[in-house]
């Protein structure tokens, strides 16, 4: 019989391998040929891992660990790890025995990101001790030299969320234009860019005594910008359904209004779109930010400088971006009262601590907090000063 040709996954060719830990593997190539070069090479790393007394060498170590570990992380984690391995971690001990790896050599690795923030750091010694963890724990080296290892760099800023004063400063910039929708779901859901942008119509009640938008999908752009919309949210916690107040009521009635199509057409397509009709891709998006962008004053900009031939006022007074708005809508609901649970709901947190610790910077030192303590120890008592 001739032999059944083989059917593509998309635009690539799988083949699934079983490795030594009993889980099934898959490996896709561009072609037939390329794939089975891929399985060759994994299968060939796998018997050197397991071959007793043989020398490993730490770039085949991260080879096979990225492809026993990578199937269970989400796209983004993938990506990281890769970078990760690729970039930063390889270049430095690839080609020392897995077992001569020693604490100085993985302080070397972090001593070359320096310069790089808090938050990169972290996520570098976390990939770190995740690889020497698993190889401490396979029996592959004597001890994890990652026990000790720490990240440096600086903590980022703490953004201040926007005053009602430039809130209104912005909306007032944005209004009539395509950005404007983008901006309003941001002050008024809480949502992530990509849940903004992944927000399809099927998942808008306008309708009810509880309006609400419901958050189920996410849109990325995993290559060459392009954009895929799936399931895949940042944690569990971000599925939710968010109430939202008259302001976004009304503006997403007009805009549901001026659809084209059936209803089962407009449904299945997302909120924020191109001309169209199809998801925006990431120069689509950053073409519609650059309307925010440029009316701010940022970059030797000042309130009330006109740009681009006199066309455009800056009338937004400092940098906006699509995280901000996240963050002002959380803030809002903190200072106004609502229970910290509820909070952390509406903002798709998945732990807790993220929400009590936006909280504890927020109610720390505003003077309305503050106020009962300076009056206990200085304010007068039945008419007495009670300071010396």
């Amino acid at each position: 019989m001739p032999k059944k040709a083989e059917k593509k996954h998309g635009d690539y060719y799988r083949k699934r391998i079983k490795g030594p830990d009993g889980a099934w593997h898959d490996v896709y190539g561009k072609t037939i040929a390329e794939r089975d070069r891929k399985v060759e090479a994994q299968q060939a790393l796998w018997a050197a891992e397991a071959a007793p007394g043989e020398e490993l060498y730490t770039a085949d170590y991260l080879a096979g660990w990225y492809a026993r570990r990578s199937p269970g992380m989400k796209k983004d984690a993938q990506a990281n790890a890769r970078r990760h391995i690729n970039d930063v971690i390889s270049p430095v001990i690839g080609a020392k025995l897995l077992a001569d790896v020693t604490s100085d050599d993985l302080r070397e690795i972090m001593a070359g990101k320096a310069g790089m923030s808090r938050s990169y750091q972290k996520k570098l010694v976390g990939t770190i001790k995740q690889i020497f963890g698993d190889a401490a724990e396979a029996g592959k080296i004597p001890r994890d030299p990652s026990l000790k290892l720490k990240a440096g760099g600086e903590e980022p800023e703490q953004k201040e969320a926007l005053t009602e004063e430039e809130q209104q400063l912005l909306l007032e910039a944005v209004r009539g234009l395509p950005v404007e929708l983008f901006v309003l779901l941001g002050l008024y859901t809480g949502m992530r860019r990509e849940e903004i942008l992944g927000l399809k119509w099927d998942s808008v009640e306008l309708k009810g005594a509880a309006p609400r938008v419901t958050v189920r999908r996410a849109l990325r752009w995993p290559d060459n910008h392009l954009p895929v919309i799936s399931r895949e949210l940042k944690t569990p916690a971000a599925a939710r359904v968010i109430p939202i107040p008259p302001q976004l009521v009304a503006a997403l009635t007009a805009a549901r209004a001026g659809e084209q199509g059936s209803p089962a057409q407009i449904a299945r397509r997302t909120v924020i779109h191109g001309e169209e009709g199809e998801p925006l891709t990431y120069s689509a998006f950053r073409r519609k930010w650059d309307a925010v962008t440029v009316r701010s004053a940022t970059g030797g900009k000042d309130l009330g400088d006109k740009i681009r031939n006199h066309k455009i006022t800056v009338t937004i007074p400092r940098k906006i971006t699509p995280h901000l708005l996240r963050h002002t809508y959380i803030t809002r609901l903190i200072l106004g009262g609502v229970d910290l649970k509820r909070v952390q709901y509406l903002a798709g947190h998945d732990d807790p601590e993220i929400t009590l610790k936006i909280y504890t910077s927020l109610m720390q030192h505003r003077p309305e907090d503050l106020i009962s303590s300076v009056l206990a120890v200085f304010g007068p008592s039945e008419g007495q000063n009670r300071t010396p």
